[in-house]
């Protein structure tokens, strides 16, 4: 069996005991990140470190990741795990069908309008010396269900069938 699918099926082990109407999604977050030279408005390879590593410090602090709709609106869900395979940052979401946007948000993935996932996330920008913009720090504000994303292979891969 496949590491990533081994991965998955701890995930969605582990939560089980998860409260009535939340669907769970799992997907790809964000293509394998560019070399670590690269500064610009993409992730590198030590930002997707860093942007899965926020998904465990917001969860562990009890503040996780939102998931949204396009980028727009109130929170439909919660990041529940991120990991890293093969560079590629990849995730399992929990959809609120308790909420309205949640429940329109999960019918959307089951009928096919949204197919892809996009991260939504702040950078600090600094000017080098040479006058060239370079970005620092990256900070994940949520991820989002959208019906198509900025970035290629970002696609939902999987979800629970129904609400349980």
């Amino acid at each position: 069996m496949p590491v990533e699918i081994l991965e998955i099926l701890k995930v969605l082990y582990s939560y089980c005991s998860m409260s009535r109407g939340s669907t769970l999604v799992w997907g790809t977050a964000n293509p394998a990140g560019l070399n670590n030279n690269y500064k610009g408005v993409y992730l590198n390879e030590d930002d997707v470190k860093s942007m899965i590593s926020q998904v465990s410090q917001a969860n562990a602090a009890g503040s996780p990741i939102p998931v949204k709709l396009e980028h727009t609106g109130v929170a439909m869900g919660r990041v529940v795990s991120a990991w890293e395979n093969k560079g590629v940052m990849e995730c399992v979401l929990e959809l609120n069908e308790t909420i309205l946007e949640g429940s329109i948000g999960a019918e959307f993935l089951r009928t096919g309008i949204c197919k892809d996932l996009s991260l939504g996330y702040t950078i600090d920008m600094e000017q080098s010396k040479g006058g060239k913009f370079e970005s620092r720090r990256k900070k994940l504000n949520e991820i989002s269900v959208v019906v198509k994303g900025a970035r290629q292979n970002c696609k939902v891969k999987g979800m629970s069938v129904r609400p349980y």
